[in-house]
């Protein structure tokens, strides 16, 4: 995340501004755990496979298996952000085991707060800052962590003030849809099979077409690819990795394959998009 080095480091956590222009259209790497308050202006973003608008007041909650990636945005575009290390993340979400609280996240990533609720995520972000910046470095990190975890609790409550009846309403549907994204983006370097994910979900390939068609118009072999291909774009954007040794890492079966898969979606080889990038 080069253009996130800008602001206060500290072991395990990262604060600062970004406007994300240097990524231009490739995803976002997450290591760990991104905290998003929108300052100014709105972007086209892609969270989760499906495009939503990110404008200023909003705030987004991501993790290291969420894809995202900003499609264009506004001049006036700008975030602070908070990265956290996974070793700063995995305590919280272990200890929160709200399935209403993942599973909202998972459907609603990006949300609106009203005035209150965004002056206490200021707070939050300011708190998060001054650690980064005062604390002795054997303290960072367990402060880290409570605060992170300070911050889940806090939009788990504001979420279960929600009407009972909508908060059972995440039916087997919507559970299995959600499982099925977080399997392709922990799978999909190694198997692009619809079977190997059915079977992981234990239902037909039928009925996962059915549940990605009504959800997205999109069957999930085309989900799938459009992982794959982000992460091609991202690899001969960000890397010097050879074509031949991209097609290794994602497991295709040849060098070919790989350029005949990239070009039938995006309508041109590895390596005139990588040129196409580097000259942008």
């Amino acid at each position: 995340m080069d253009n996130l080095q800008i602001g206060m480091i500290a072991d395990g956590g990262r604060t600062g501004q970004t406007d994300f222009k240097a990524y231009g259209s490739n995803r976002i790497g997450i290591s760990g755990c991104m905290v998003l308050l929108v300052d100014s202006g709105c972007a086209i973003v892609s969270v989760g496979f499906r495009r939503r608008v990110l404008r200023q007041g909003m705030m987004t909650v991501l993790f290291y298996d969420d894809t995202f990636w900003i499609e264009r945005s506004s001049n006036t575009f700008l975030c602070r952000y908070v990265v956290l290390a996974d070793d700063n993340v995995q305590e919280a979400i272990y200890k929160l085991a709200s399935p209403y609280f993942w599973d909202s996240l998972t459907e609603n990533p990006l949300l609106r707060p009203d005035s209150k609720q965004w002056e206490l995520l200021e707070a939050w972000y300011e708190q998060t800052v001054w650690i980064c910046r005062n604390l002795a470095n054997e303290y960072i990190n367990p402060m880290l962590r409570n605060n992170i975890y300070n911050l889940f609790m806090a939009m788990d409550s504001e979420m279960m003030q929600g009407d009972e009846m909508e908060k059972r309403s995440i039916s087997r549907s919507r559970r299995l849809i959600i499982k099925f994204l977080k399997l392709v983006a922990q799978h999909f370097r190694t198997t692009r099979e619809v079977s190997f994910y059915a079977q992981q979900l234990c239902i037909t390939t039928t009925y996962l077409y059915k549940l990605t068609h009504r959800r997205w118009n999109l069957s999930p072999k085309e989900l799938i690819d459009q992982q794959t291909i982000c992460e091609i774009k991202t690899l001969l954007s960000n890397t010097d990795m050879s074509v031949k040794e991209i097609a290794a890492t994602l497991h295709f079966e040849d060098t070919p394959y790989l350029c005949r898969y990239f070009r039938q979606r995006t309508g041109m080889s590895p390596m005139e998009y990588r040129n196409h990038t580097s000259c942008s």
